[in-house]
């Protein structure tokens, strides 16, 4: 991809000198990284080209279309465990209640999972925070494809970033030029745009929030790579590769294995003279006279190739291909005949479970900045100010994934053993319910109890209207 914008931008009409270097420096940034990750995605869908070796395969067989789904699989399956499940605030109810309008009206339970997707399949997905023309808070998510940020290591936050909001097309399609580009600064939102003639212009909205209100959410990350890296690594795309040969290869093998080498010793001149050797193979009949000698041609056939030492390589590669990504191997290929018990299934996937809580860790800092940051611009406060008040909690799901059996035996040992918590929503949920169904379940519940107190007190009353009148006949 070559993009020749970052000094035109750079150069927008009305963007403040003291803001130049920082937008060129964006610009390069996610330039340079966009390459890598568009070859990423190319893993995850399927689409790399084979690597062959110029060994096994033929000339005839080098455009064979190939594809290795192990790219979508090491990051799908991990985003399978890791399930968001909404905003809390336990010590503020009108807090909790203005958090859960704010996930509802941004589709959170939708949008953190496509972020997730982003951060597994690239390295990071970072998360932007900006207010409507209502004044209420809007949060995205954005792939590196189309953002970045500069990173500040002492206060482990952005400075500044950026993100794409448009591209410009070309005879209806859309092409790899940016038209419309955001850059957030610590006061200032900055838009900039470029009209028909390529003359780009910057437009300043200050925010007010006092931070840089972009959020990374990265998988696992360290001190050298604060953004994270991609599930989809080297080594993984190295074993990717090496399976896409081993599948052309076994075809190959299977395809000489289906139609063994044929051989015809001691004729004279060609025997297949009227038919093709392919008709003479699968013909019921054909003639072979004897030789000048008065012998009689020998006929033979190659040994048939076995399958087997494919099939072993295949395997071993599924087994690297566990070990590199902690999921079972039984998700690449290798499926037993014999089902594993419950927990043999719980000790296959205990190193994939452990990488989903790391990354939820991370995904927990990233999300409970976001909800401060769209608390704040709800409240047209500050970022700071809304700290202060607002003590959000971000849930998940148990990435091991109990069955319901599991979580219901859970939740009624503690509902035995702790008053009061078999009416909690966790109780509902902890037995699968969603927060839809336990909030019918809750009403439905608080509408028999109303019910029964009014029938009581009606009980009542005609007890005590009809004790009077005894009391008045005697």
């Amino acid at each position: 991809m070559a993009i020749s914008i970052p000094y035109a931008v750079a150069s927008a009409d009305g963007l403040r000198p003291e803001h130049r270097e920082t937008v060129l420096g964006l610009l390069n940034n996610w330039q340079s990284h966009y390459r890598g990750n568009m070859l990423r995605s190319q893993y995850y869908e399927a689409r790399n080209m084979l690597k062959d070796l110029g060994i096994a395969v033929p000339d005839s067989l080098q455009g064979l279309e190939v594809a290795c789904g192990w790219g979508y699989k090491c990051v799908e399956v991990m985003r399978d465990h890791v399930s968001f499940d909404g905003f809390s605030a336990p010590e503020d109810p009108e807090m909790e209640t203005l958090l859960k309008q704010v996930a509802r009206r941004n589709f959170m339970a939708t949008r953190v999972g496509k972020a997730v997707n982003s951060a597994l399949k690239y390295c990071f997905s970072m998360w932007v925070v900006t207010a409507d023309d209502d004044g209420h808070a809007r949060i995205a998510a954005y792939p590196p494809t189309l953002c970045t940020g500069i990173w500040d290591d002492v206060g482990e936050c952005l400075s500044a970033g950026m993100w794409v909001v448009s591209f410009a097309k070309e005879r209806g399609r859309r092409t790899n030029r940016p038209n419309w580009v955001d850059v957030m600064l610590p006061d200032y939102l900055v838009r900039l745009k470029a009209d028909d003639g390529g003359r780009w212009s910057a437009e300043y909205v200050e925010h007010g929030l006092g931070i840089v209100p972009m959020f990374v959410m990265p998988y696992n990350p360290d001190d050298d790579r604060p953004f994270g890296v991609s599930r989809i690594n080297s080594e993984v795309r190295w074993l990717i590769d090496c399976a896409m040969r081993a599948g052309v290869n076994e075809e190959v093998a299977a395809a000489f294995a289906a139609s063994t080498q044929k051989y015809l010793l001691g004729t004279d001149g060609d025997a297949f003279a009227d038919k093709t050797k392919w008709s003479a193979f699968i013909g019921s009949i054909f003639e072979v006279t004897k030789n000048s000698d008065g012998d009689i041609p020998q006929f033979g056939q190659l040994a048939q190739p076995s399958m087997q030492p494919m099939t072993e390589h295949f395997a071993n590669l599924c087994k690297r291909m566990s070990a590199a990504t902690g999921i079972h191997v039984g998700q690449f290929g290798i499926v037993s005949d014999n089902p594993s018990s419950a927990d043999a299934i719980y000790l296959e996937n205990s190193p994939l479970i452990l990488k989903c809580k790391s990354f939820i860790k991370e995904a927990k800092a990233a999300l409970s900045r976001v909800a401060v940051a769209a608390v704040a611009t709800e409240l047209g406060a500050s970022y700071a100010e809304a700290e202060d008040a607002c003590d959000v909690s971000v849930n998940f799901l148990n990435p091991a994934m109990p069955t319901l059996a599991q979580q219901t035996d859970s939740s009624i040992k503690l509902a035995s053993v702790v008053d009061g918590f078999a009416g909690t929503p966790t109780f509902w949920r902890l037995n699968g319910l969603d927060d839809d169904e336990t909030r019918n379940v809750s009403s439905e519940i608080r509408r028999n109890v109303t019910k029964a107190a009014a029938l009581d007190l009606m009980a009542g009353l005609r007890e005590a209207s009809g004790g009077g009148e005894e009391q008045s006949d005697d």
